[in-house]
């Protein structure tokens, strides 16, 4: 399939660069991700992680934590997989809740 449709790997390159670029714009920790479809958000706490994820699923959103004891509890994340199928729209969107719900999961945490 990717040889007799190389326009899919480009668009899957074009998507996740574009969830790369709008999350580092919103502040957010993408580690050292680069030039993968594999994005996490990390956010550094295993608790918060876990809200953060949940809040995402209840919108419609699935993205999976990754906690202590699999990363360092300051390395705790969510694993985005962007595919060449998801559309600006979808990735923005996404991108947004994430930021929202880092803050209003920031203010309760405070």
């Amino acid at each position: 399939v990717m040889k007799r449709e190389p326009e899919r790997v480009e668009r899957l390159h074009a998507q996740s660069a574009l969830f790369l670029r709008l999350a580092k714009a919103r502040g957010l920790d993408t580690g050292f991700s680069a030039g993968t479809p594999i994005v996490p958000i990390i956010i550094g706490d295993s608790e918060r992680t876990i809200e953060v994820s949940h809040g995402l699923y209840e919108q419609g959103i699935n993205a999976l934590p990754i906690v202590h004891p699999a990363v360092e509890e300051e390395r705790a994340r969510i694993r985005f997989f962007v595919t060449a199928s998801h559309s600006d729209a979808q990735i923005r969107h996404t991108v947004d809740r994430v930021a929202a719900l880092l803050k209003r999961t920031q203010k309760r945490a405070a």
